[in-house]
């Protein structure tokens, strides 16, 4: 068994560092048919990454599990098995092509609520700086004008 630790340094180098590597190289040579691949196994990778977190709470138990995902990380990305490309084909495209107007609409919402709630915490955060820094000196010249300071 890998275990953990070994796992991980295995999946950042399989499945992180050399994708990026290889997607650094097509797109320094400008090829578009050699980036749509690339492209495919992030996106396939960000659900991989997603799901994993989930899994690893629920089934971290099975015997060789860690192994397993070694296994299947090498399934997304060798060009023999082009996992990726299958998985977004039969899954991820359709699933999302059916979802995109729900997932923009709500990313449009999330996004506007999150530049509201940004602006509002600035307001506040300029108001506590600025009472913060006008109060103190009002007390200051109180303190003077009654001859304590």
């Amino acid at each position: 068994m890998f275990g953990y630790l070994l796992y991980k340094i295995v999946c950042n180098i399989v499945g992180f560092l050399y994708p990026a590597y290889a997607s650094f190289k097509v797109i320094k040579v400008n090829d578009t048919k050699s980036t749509l691949p690339w492209l495919i196994y992030w996106i396939v990778m960000a659900f991989f990454t997603l799901g994993e977190g989930i899994a690893d709470s629920l089934i971290f138990w099975f015997p060789f599990y860690y192994e397993i995902k070694i296994l299947f990380i090498l399934w997304l990305i060798l060009p023999q098995t082009q996992g990726a490309a299958y998985l977004y084909y039969n899954y991820i495209d359709p699933t999302l092509t059916y979802h995109e107007k729900e997932i923009d609409s709500t990313l449009g919402t999330a996004q506007e609520k999150a530049k509201n709630t940004g602006r509002y915490g600035l307001a506040t955060l300029q108001e506590l700086v600025t009472n913060g820094l006008i109060k103190p000196n009002e007390q200051i010249n109180t303190l003077t004008v009654h001859g304590l300071i």
